[in-house]
């Protein structure tokens, strides 16, 4: 085990372990949907999937012209779109909503082809970490979506999931953070300054201690004023916009943001992981107003 962390801290290893968890995951939601197509539909019965149906395949046209075409404008009017973690951050937006209301290969596909179609009309910096963070943003909002069917008295659940996924995550980085490997003097670099290496994994505990305490905080206030219908939004996507930003926007993302800022790959990969830790309380707060807002307009229109 010990060998393995170390493997992880070394490199860009970590974003490889993010990026193979997602395909991972995506090889079992294939053979589970292929198990139930083959085995757990009855007999004679015509299947079509709900996946690619024509009405599916015109929303996932829509969606992802959606993206592009308001990436594209909001970088004829703000030039710093076209630098590659804000682009993506804008694309992100319609391609968690594709995952979260048609499921995650369509979410997936959204992603893929949009970040395509934008590097086309966009031209910037590529990276494969940032097609990953795009299919990973549509895959993960379309697995985490299963959320939404559970009414308010069973948000419990989502409570729980939301609590022992930062548990988790938490405590697997707290451990790998452990490995960092420090100078003569037990420092490592952020940015070119030298910092006690116990001081990463502490920071990283603080933020995911804030993000549970406001996860926490956010459903009493929420039971308090009875609005029990928005609890119904607002915890599923709090739980999308966690595992995004935890699995893709920390560990991938920053992958391609080495490489676009810093000439040592290796050290400015923990950096920018460092720098995105920071900021997750405030992206997840300010991602989740956003998209329960985006979901609350478009959710309606498309189920009629």
């Amino acid at each position: 085990m010990d060998n393995f962390l170390k493997w992880l801290m070394s490199g860009n290893h970590l974003a490889y372990a993010s990026s193979l968890l997602t395909f991972f995951c995506l090889a079992l939601f294939g053979l589970g949907s292929f198990i139930y197509k083959k085995y757990l539909v009855r007999k004679g019965e015509f299947f079509i999937s709900p996946t690619f149906n024509t009405k599916n395949i015109t929303y996932m046209g829509i969606m992802i012209a959606c993206s592009v075409s308001v990436t594209v404008v909001i970088s004829l009017v703000a030039p710093i779109t076209v630098f590659p973690p804000i682009r993506v951050a804008f694309e992100g937006i319609m391609i968690k909503i594709t995952g979260m209301i048609f499921g995650p290969i369509i979410g997936l596909i959204v992603g893929l082809i949009t970040e395509l179609l934008t590097m086309l009309f966009i031209p910037s910096f590529i990276h494969p970490a940032y097609f990953l963070v795009a299919i990973g943003f549509g895959f993960w909002a379309g697995m985490a979506s299963f959320t939404f069917k559970l009414k308010s008295k069973q948000q419990w659940i989502t409570i729980t999931i939301i609590t022992l996924f930062i548990i988790a995550a938490t405590a697997f980085l707290y451990n790998t953070l452990q490995y960092l490997t420090p100078d003569e003097n037990g420092n490592v670099k952020l940015f070119g300054i030298a910092v006690k290496k116990e001081l990463i994994p502490m920071l990283f505990i603080i933020m995911m201690g804030i993000l549970l305490s406001i996860c926490y905080i956010m459903c009493g206030i929420f039971v308090l004023l009875k609005k029990q219908k928005w609890l119904e939004i607002i915890l599923p996507i709090f739980l999308i916009c966690i595992v995004t930003e935890i699995l893709i926007t920390v560990l991938t993302a920053a992958w391609g943001d080495a490489g676009l800022l810093t000439s040592n790959t290796d050290d400015g990969y923990i950096s920018m992981v460092a720098l995105r830790v920071v900021q997750i309380p405030l992206k997840i707060i300010f991602n989740t107003a956003l998209l329960a807002t985006v979901y609350s307009v478009l959710r309606p229109l498309i189920k009629k």
